[in-house]
């Protein structure tokens, strides 16, 4: 009993260590380059090496928490941010939790697709709650002044850009170094 008790235990401490690093970078980093921030990657790396739900509660709890503490604070958008990136750390887990190797290659190219999703995800949503039409809240994404010139940065891109470049490049060792803590 006390083997699987030991494991719980590490499991809440993964979870909580990568949720508060996760919440005070993409607080720490709410001045920089907009959407230039780990909180996709943590969410995955969680994911692979605590499994889907370990990936799931980082992604929420990350972005709930915080919400809190950047300037917009916590609004409607929080709890759609929060299950996207609940998602994608899901997903993440699904996909490469049993792996034993990892190609940098892959987990760059999971990662952009996994980013992608919550931002198309995310700005669809927002769309439809906020009423103004969801083509346009893609495009704004990857276009830069689609909207009639509202919009000059491609958030989408660089969000996506971010997540798949430290999943290829700190990726797999960070991985291999938390597991040897964490299992």
């Amino acid at each position: 009993m006390l083997p699987r008790m030991q494991n719980k235990t590490r499991l809440l401490a993964l979870v909580a260590c990568l949720s508060a690093v996760n919440a005070a970078l993409r607080v720490a980093l709410a001045g920089g380059p907009p959407n230039v921030k780990p909180t996709a990657f943590l969410a995955i790396v969680a994911g692979i090496v605590g499994g889907p739900f370990s990936g799931f509660a980082v992604g929420w709890l990350s972005m709930t928490i915080s919400d809190f503490f950047t300037p917009y604070g916590p609004g409607p958008w929080t709890i759609e941010t929060s299950a996207g990136m609940a998602v994608v750390g899901l997903l993440g887990g699904l996909l490469w939790h049993h792996a034993n190797s990892f190609k940098r290659w892959r987990l760059a190219v999971g990662g952009f697709l996994l980013a992608m999703l919550f931002d198309i995800g995310t700005s669809i949503v927002d769309a439809l709650v906020f009423s103004y039409p969801w083509i346009g809240a893609v495009l704004n994404l990857y276009v830069p002044f689609a909207s009639a010139g509202v919009v000059g940065y491609p958030f989408g891109l660089a969000h996506e850009l971010t997540t798949a470049i430290l999943l290829a490049v700190i990726g797999p060792s960070l991985i291999t170094k938390i597991r040897r803590v964490y299992q």
